[in-house]
């Protein structure tokens, strides 16, 4: 797609849609079409605003598909894809994400809008790290935290794009397979696909510079700090089967956060349902929070998986999880409440469908209310990213710790089960797929590790396509939408 026409949302608009970072109320701004880009670069404080709006882009109406309402979106959309979302009433979205029709459509628009709204969010990225130089000097810190978040956004989104529209990277391979265009600068120009080993270099060389700018840096739960930045790396080096780097980079993230008053939820606070995660626990190490007077209305996380807002969606669009993930969880495990395995459970109306293991994690705040948190990161997956990568390292002992310390917080009477090796990295991404469930990461877990998809006994072939996926099958790999490849003629297709 035009580089140019990708984002609409210049940086005068992101102005616009500023919002406080440390108290979550939206300033008062000029509108989008009275800003010019050199009153922003005017100074620091414009460009902080400006980076608030990227934020605020977050969680926006923007793509137009209300299933697509920003990074929540997308995050639940990715779930679809894999094996432990279903359900079997209601068509929304069912054919795009569950039955996979979309990933080789390169006109589909529930293609597309990925594509778009992550080059979106790069292109006023790479606005503000040049705005960055050319405004006064004016505080030392506040460059280095707008600079460095708006380094952290550049690198995520390429790291999404990488995942969605390349082949996985492949630890101890070349990664000369074409990944996706790594745009470091605000420009039109046509520009050939980075191979997946640049993509990812680069990736981390913009980490690494925003870890270093944003040392000591701790602005709030709304934007990117020194510890998200880390926590970021973690995700990267997952990706890469980079280990023991991952192990490292998680654990620093688990630090910073702890330091900075973070906590794993335990006991009640599980039963949070996620859209007051900020306000009654201390686990978000990166969130969105909309006010109540600030609704995305039908937009909303909320609006599609929670199991009490009033929408048909929700109504008619029971989201349930794989019964099998639901089974690897003992009978003490305080999570098993976050879903209904009877079907049975109390719901607002009778207008509401019930089916078995629906989904009782994520809840409105009220059936009438689809506003609400959505965390991007948790303490929660550092914790089962460090564990995971140690295991996988075949460090079984700092594994099994960091996992006990983490698993005895959702499962109070849990013990050791003695695994070891590929035993016990089973059994911390059986925690993984339940504590994660809805949040984005498991397409990208079953892709990196190059694994099949294998639907378990409450999904229904006919209603979701198909049951079972071989790794690198087609499909893996989404197809670089036309509009990008019609404009960019260096952009090459993958089908």
């Amino acid at each position: 797609m035009r580089y140019n026409k990708i984002s609409t949302i210049v940086l005068a608009a992101a102005m616009a849609l500023g919002l406080s970072s440390c108290s979550g109320d939206y300033l008062d701004t000029v509108p989008s079409n009275k800003v010019s880009e050199g009153s922003i670069n005017a100074s620091l404080e414009n460009l902080y605003i400006a980076l608030n709006g990227i934020h605020k882009e977050m969680v926006s109406q923007e793509t137009g598909y209300q299933c697509l309402g920003g990074e929540p979106g997308f995050m639940f959309c990715r779930d679809m894809e894999a094996d432990d979302i279903t359900w079997i009433t209601n068509t929304w979205c069912k054919a795009a994400y569950l039955g996979w029709s979309c990933n080789m459509n390169e006109s589909s628009g529930y293609n597309i809008k990925y594509w778009t709204i992550y080059y979106q969010w790069i292109l006023n990225a790479n606005k503000i790290i040049a705005g960055v130089e050319e405004a006064p000097m004016t505080d030392a810190a506040l460059y280095n935290q707008v600079k460095g978040e708006a380094l952290c956004i550049r690198a995520w989104a390429h790291f999404n794009l990488v995942q969605l529209y390349a082949k996985r990277y492949a630890a101890g391979g070349n990664n000369t397979q074409d990944g996706i265009p790594y745009r470091l600068t605000a420009v039109t120009e046509e520009q050939a696909r980075n191979s997946v080993e640049e993509v990812y270099q680069l990736i981390n060389a913009d980490l690494d510079e925003a870890c270093k700018l944003l040392v000591g840096i701790n602005p709030g739960y709304h934007h990117y700090s020194e510890m998200v930045a880390w926590g970021l790396k973690a995700r990267v080096a997952m990706a890469k089967q980079d280990y023991t780097n991952a192990a490292t980079y998680a654990a620093k993230a688990i630090q910073l956060a702890e330091a900075n008053g973070g906590a794993l939820m335990q006991g009640d606070q599980l039963m949070c349902g996620f859209s007051d995660i900020c306000s009654d626990t201390k686990e978000a190490m990166y969130a969105a929070r909309t006010p109540d007077d600030k609704t995305v209305y039908f937009y909303s996380f909320y609006a599609y998986m929670s199991w009490n807002f009033n929408a048909t969606a929700i109504r008619q669009g029971v989201k349930c999880i794989n019964a099998d993930t639901y089974d690897t969880m003992s009978e003490t495990d305080l999570r098993r409440a976050w879903f209904d395995p009877t079907g049975e459970m109390e719901v607002p109306a009778k207008t509401y469908v019930k089916q078995p293991y629906q989904n009782r994690k994520f809840t409105a705040r009220s059936s009438a209310d689809a506003v609400g948190d959505v965390a991007f990161m948790r303490l929660a997956e550092m914790y089962l990213t460090e564990a995971e990568a140690l295991a996988r390292a075949g460090q079984t002992a700092q594994a099994q710790e960091v996992f006990t310390k983490f698993q005895v917080t959702r499962d109070p009477s849990y013990v050791s089960k003695g695994n070891a090796g590929d035993a016990l990295a089973e059994e911390i991404m059986n925690s993984r797929r339940v504590e994660l469930w809805g949040e984005g990461f498991r397409f990208y877990d079953l892709k990196r590790l190059n694994l099949p998809i294998h639907r378990g006994r409450n999904f229904v072939q006919t209603f979701c396509t198909f049951i079972d996926k071989e790794a690198g099958a087609d499909g893996w790999v989404w197809e670089i939408p036309k509009n990008e490849t019609d404009f960019n003629k260096l952009c090459t297709k993958n089908y």
